[in-house]
């Protein structure tokens, strides 16, 4: 803040100093027999100079500064965060013992079926695949895997979650303009969905669409309509929050929510309720932690130094 009003005095004073030795209008008037030394010459070139540079500074001190980004929690691959999939023991070799040979009978020669064709995957099996493929970073196989889901879509439900998965996949490669349109599509089938069949998988779906569409508008500089997403989408998992306790999914998504909304509070100056943010999603993290600490391990850290960061800013 202080930056920019120094820029506006400064921009005003050069603009105004300029108008005057150009001698443009009757202010300038009184500046005409005003002698600039070597720049006398060039009274009318400084003057327009001058004018221009004071002009630049004030209207880049009142441009809108985008914040440098800080390090956040990854949000879920694609809207789904699954479990590690549990590892498989091998049985002990059994003893080595001496074959028998077997008498048989000669087998009769038959001609062998004709091959089955490959069965088509539904869609939750082609959402599946998509997950697997992002987390293997394999781009191109993913968004295979996502126009594959297009032809598959059929409910609001389907079509909700495919727009999202657009969305997030738009995103991760920079590409913001369609992932608004893709999360704002995603929002208008969710919204369906919780008006037909009510349920706190509903309420998760609609609440993934909207954070979503908070990323991509705080990315862009729209921070009203970030802050409106956000508070939504943090209202209705507060209210499954208690419901869904034991789900870590749940519990995770609800913690990232609260983060996303304090970083947001901070932008504002509202540091008080970012700090009471920070603290919801914390205690949460800590929960998380303490019962896997190998998967929620990081995400307490990454909390943790924010929340530090955030209350050494108030006490200073």
């Amino acid at each position: 803040m202080l930056a920019r009003l120094v820029g506006i005095i400064l921009g005003l004073i050069l603009a105004s100093s300029g108008y005057v030795v150009a001698g443009w209008g009757s202010l300038g008037n009184w500046a005409a027999h005003l002698d600039l030394g070597p720049l006398e010459p060039y009274r009318t070139n400084a003057g327009v100079a001058a004018a221009i540079v004071g002009g630049a500074l004030i209207v880049a001190a009142l441009s809108p500064r985008r914040k440098p980004r800080r390090p956040r929690r990854a949000p879920m691959a694609l809207g789904l965060d699954l479990e590690p999939e549990p590892q498989t023991k091998t049985a002990p070799p059994e003893p080595a013992s001496v074959p028998t040979v077997p008498v048989t009978a000669p087998i009769m020669e038959t001609a062998a079926p004709p091959p089955q064709p490959p069965r088509a995957l539904t869609f939750a099996e082609q959402r599946a695949r998509l997950v697997s493929l992002s987390r293997s970073e394999s781009w191109a196989e993913a968004a295979r895997a996502l126009n594959a889901m297009k032809s598959l879509a059929r409910t609001d439900e389907e079509l909700a979650i495919l727009h999202r998965d657009l969305g997030d996949f738009a995103r991760g490669q920079g590409n913001l303009d369609s992932a608004a349109e893709a999360y704002e599509t995603a929002v208008g089938h969710a919204r369906q969905v919780c008006h037909d069949r009510p349920s706190d998988e509903a309420s998760e779906l609609l609440a993934g669409a909207l954070s979503g569409v908070g990323d991509v508008a705080e990315a862009e500089g729209r921070l009203d309509a970030a802050l409106a997403a956000f508070e939504e989408a943090l209202a209705l998992r507060r209210a499954r929050g208690g419901r869904e306790a034991g789900d870590p999914n749940a519990q995770r998504a609800l913690s990232v929510n609260l983060e996303r909304l304090a970083d947001l509070r901070e932008d504002r100056g509202h540091r008080m309720r970012a700090l009471d943010l920070y603290r919801e999603s914390y205690d949460i993290a800590g929960r998380l932690a303490a019962a896997d600490p190998a998967r929620f391990g990081p995400d307490l850290a990454a909390t943790r130094t924010r929340l530090n960061e955030l209350e050494a800013k108030i006490s200073s």
